[in-house]
């Protein structure tokens, strides 16, 4: 047992009352026999079932659990900000609550990191029981193009099961932009990444809150967060189709100039198709800048990332031989 170090077990969880008595007890297991001093952080995004309850029931007889309800939904990314927000630990492990990412795995992480002076270390899957063919090509497609864009690796493999030590987690939280897409994050401040190998699981139970869409918009805010590449391909774009629409122009009226017939209506078909071409790149163009400037807006207002509505402790908080002694 490490009776060295602090050990912080952030996980979010969102209407997840058919299996988070089975992570609870799993994790707290784990953590008991490896580490003399734990807190296991749940962050409740706002969930509409019965998850608060059955966590604050289990928060009577198990100690050493923080229990943090936000006041509404804000999405996964700004619930595992609260986390590293709120935790204490020398060494964070961030998780889904779901089992897929199992509590097994724990001492392992936290061992590598410490034996090897890594920063962070992550769980690399070997392979993603349970999602579809469609999800793990666009994954890898979506990996390799902001690689491309942005300039910082994001390994395949990698997901959001991860141990940090103190710095790097002090480093996390002075990010604190709106849009955010933790992945991005992680690369972004720049600190050695270890892994090792783990084969994430089917869930326990339940469905996953984590739709196309939000995979999509997850996609865009971690493009346009860190990147201006579109922006440098939009103008880009712009100066060329500028200058070939100029030889056209210039074309056109050397053309005409030539052209004794004066066939008005010859080359409309032409017309039209270019005419046609030209408005969908401005509105691609357009698109892309609308994207741009609706962060900036969202930036500059400045407004707080979420709001705690409630937290909650364990009601048993130190060793019963110690309480009977005060």
């Amino acid at each position: 047992m490490n009776n060295d170090i602090l050990v912080s077990v952030v996980a979010p969880v969102f209407n997840e009352e058919d299996c988070i008595k089975k992570y609870i007890d799993e994790t707290i297991k784990v953590l008991k026999l490896n580490y003399l001093n734990y807190e296991l952080l749940l962050i409740d995004d706002g969930s509409i079932d019965n998850t608060t309850k059955i966590i604050e029931k289990i928060l009577l007889n198990e100690k050493n659990i923080r229990l943090i309800s936000l006041s509404r939904n804000y999405g996964r990314e700004i619930a595992m900000t609260a986390g590293l927000d709120s935790c204490i630990g020398d060494y964070v492990v961030m998780m889904d609550s779901d089992l897929q990412d199992s509590p097994s795995l724990i001492p392992s992480l936290i061992n590598k990191a410490i034996e090897e002076k890594y920063d962070i270390v992550y769980a690399a899957r070997t392979s993603r029981d349970g999602e579809s063919f469609l999800k793990k090509i666009s994954s890898k497609l979506f990996y390799r193009i902001t690689t491309k864009l942005t300039g910082l690796k994001i390994p395949d493999d990698a997901g959001d099961f991860r141990v940090f030590n103190r710095k790097a987690v002090n480093s996390l939280i002075q990010l604190k932009e709106s849009n955010r897409y933790m992945k991005m994050l992680y690369a972004y401040v720049g600190f050695s990444v270890g892994s090792i190998p783990f084969n994430r699981e089917k869930r326990f139970a339940g469905t996953t809150k984590y739709n196309y869409f939000k995979l999509i918009n997850a996609s865009l805010d971690a493009i346009i967060s860190f990147s201006s590449m579109p922006l440098r391909i939009v103008s880009l774009l712009s100066v060329l189709i500028s200058f070939l629409l100029f030889l056209t122009s210039g074309g056109v009226f050397i053309y005409k100039l030539l052209d004794s017939t004066n066939s008005i209506a010859s080359g409309w078909a032409s017309t039209i198709v270019l005419i046609t071409f030209l408005f969908s790149m401005l509105f691609i163009f357009l698109a892309v800048i609308s994207e741009y400037i609706s962060r900036i807006l969202v930036e500059s207002k400045n407004r707080p990332l979420y709001y705690i509505k409630k937290e909650s402790n364990s009601s048993v908080l130190r060793d019963k031989n110690i309480v009977d002694d005060l």
